[in-house]
């Protein structure tokens, strides 16, 4: 069984979105875009405690109730044919689905009723889109209740009302005591419930009440008797978790983070029991919150390699609680002229399987933005800041974002945040790599470029003197401005895709911009070297010191000059 669309028309925020789906489902987006609602529409359709309420005006697109509410979730049911939950699917459907189905539709339709100020949901199921049969039903219990177990955990998860459910749930069966555990118990709540009627206090309050009621009404033969009703069906109400210490002593669970990381234990204990009867859904919001970094780690490797959460939607702000993650859909909700959203379905690529954490820490926090600079590494990065403290301050909270790949292919985030929709510039170097036993270079700047943009890739190039080019530093530096020279249109090509690549690389760029400041740099640290030899020499040290030192003319000199293209360009997005 495999989630393959919801559309959600007239509901809340959403006037008509339509989104890819996978089994698991991360959502993205700014604050108050929708994610919230985006759940709250698969919980109306599938989840039965939360639909049977209705709908009120404010459920309706801008409050326009003359038009309905529409949520359509596509179901694939192809992928096997032994799959337990596509057997759940064709026993719950029945006569509403022949054996060759391969996929499904449950949709969800709501009128909103003046008289009773309300929308009443109809629920309606088929092969055909276009010809749905009604969903059986008895009052607000649909027939595809009895299958679905919607599992929603907010941020604000609490222990106590989690364990009592579960607490009562594990104690109310027959079989859940043995005969002789219940007689034991009974015997001694029967003996419990006698001690505490007895105890001098109660028999104390017992008088002082009815001595307190004569005064109202001389009633000689009023009588008032305070009892213990604790009995064993209530007994579950009574119990509280507890965990030991070193010494093996009991002490209260404390503290938000361990209290929540129980609280989901506790309810991925619980749904495990259902899995053989109903399809678990989980919609999860926000799960990070109150969690120190160690548990989001741990919660994320949890959720993204147990089964029970298959079928999977979650909102999050924490790149560490989606490190773990690896074949997901990654859907990002964001604003046009209405609220809109893009999906693609992310796998961790098997080259950077070890890289996994380092990969999708970096995506999580680039995909909350509008426009992404991709640079090569930290000493862009320290440079481009401090220029843009100056230019645009507050370029982050715009929408600005500035990744450094750092050894990770620009190709993989480049893929991923195009996809879904956001701006994303480039600036690389123009690298060039000697061919193994051939006296031939590929141009491994330019055609990592080309690649991004889908272009053809360029031959390599043989016009080089290996001996001088292992050697003599400024015949690299010449040979790579000779490259760049010879493919004008293509550097042109590159720039309409906000593709900017260095003449050579970051640091002789710079030297094009402030060769003064760089020089001097050098000389007053009592080098020999010239400012591009000593920046590089070690480059994030040296690039810290040389931005530290800049003033406002230096920076007006970089950011103005063609090399430093990229910067004008993502202030410009971010001001848009």
């Amino acid at each position: 069984m495999i989630l393959k669309q919801l559309t959600v028309k007239n509901f809340r925020n959403f006037e008509d979105v339509d989104i890819e789906l996978t089994n698991r489902n991360i959502v993205f987006g700014l604050n108050d875009i929708g994610k919230s609602n985006f759940l709250a529409a698969l919980r109306f359709l599938l989840d039965r405690n939360f639909r049977k309420n209705g709908f009120v005006d404010s459920d309706f697109y801008n409050k326009d109730t003359a038009d309905e509410i529409v949520i359509t979730l596509k179901i694939v049911i192809t992928d096997d044919e032994d799959n337990d939950d596509n057997k759940k699917i064709f026993t719950m459907m029945r006569g509403a689905i022949s054996s060759g189905a391969e996929e499904i539709y449950i949709q969800l339709r709501a009128v909103y009723d003046d008289e009773a100020l309300m929308g009443h949901p109809k629920l309606f199921w088929g092969v055909d889109l276009e010809n749905l049969e009604e969903i059986p039903s008895s009052q607000s219990f649909f027939e595809l209740d009895k299958y679905f177990n919607v599992v929603y955990i907010d941020s604000s998860i609490q222990l106590e009302d989690t364990f009592k459910r579960y607490s009562r749930e594990i104690l109310k069966g027959e079989s859940s005591l043995s005969g002789e555990e219940r007689q034991v118990l009974n015997t001694h709540i029967r003996n419990l419930n006698k001690s505490v009627g007895k105890l001098k206090t109660i028999k104390t309050f017992e008088k002082e009440l009815i001595d307190e009621y004569k005064k109202f009404k001389n009633d000689k033969k009023f009588k008032v008797s305070i009892q213990s009703e604790i009995e064993l069906s209530n007994i579950h109400s009574k119990l509280r978790p507890y965990i030991l210490d070193e010494k093996l002593e009991n002490y209260p669970t404390s503290g938000d983070g361990r209290k929540k990381i129980l609280a989901y234990t506790l309810l991925t204990l619980e749904n495990r029991r259902l899995e053989e009867k109903k399809i678990n859904i989980f919609l999860i919001e926000e799960l990070e919150n109150h969690l120190h970094r160690s548990m989001q780690i741990a919660l994320s490797y949890q959720i993204f390699s147990d089964d029970i959460f298959k079928y999977l939607f979650m909102t999050t702000h924490s790149s560490l609680i989606v490190s773990q993650m690896d074949d997901v859909n990654l859907i990002k909700l964001f604003k046009e002229k209405i609220v809109i959203g893009k999906s693609f379905v992310y796998k961790v690529p098997q080259v950077y399987k070890t890289l996994k954490h380092k990969l999708n820490q970096n995506l999580a926090e680039a995909i909350y933005a509008d426009v992404v600079l991709l640079v090569e590494g930290p000493s862009e990065k320290i440079l481009f800041e401090r220029i843009l403290k100056d230019k645009c301050e507050r370029y982050e909270s715009l929408g600005g974002y500035i990744l450094e790949v750092d050894g990770i292919n620009f190709k993989e985030y480049y893929t991923v945040l195009t996809a879904l929709g956001i701006n994303v510039i480039i600036k690389t170097d123009n690298d060039l790599k000697k061919v193994y036993k051939k006296n031939e270079y590929n141009l491994l700047g330019i055609n990592r470029c080309q690649r991004l943009i889908k272009r053809r890739e360029f031959p390599n190039f043989d016009n080089i003197d290996p001996a001088k080019y292992d050697k003599d530093l400024s015949y690299v530096i010449e040979r790579k401005e000779f490259v760049f020279s010879k493919i004008p249109k293509t550097i042109e090509r590159l720039k309409e895709n906000n593709i900017y690549l260095s003449r050579v690389d970051l640091e002789n760029d710079l030297y094009e911009a402030i060769p003064k400041v760089m020089d001097k740099l050098s000389s007053d640290n009592n080098s020999k070297k010239s400012g591009v030899d000593y920046l590089q020499t070690k480059k994030l040290v040296n690039m810290i010191e040389l931005s530290i030192g800049m003033n406002k003319s230096v920076v007006d000199k970089i950011y103005n000059h063609e090399r430093f293209e990229c910067l004008k360009k993502l202030v410009d997005i971010c001001y848009r």
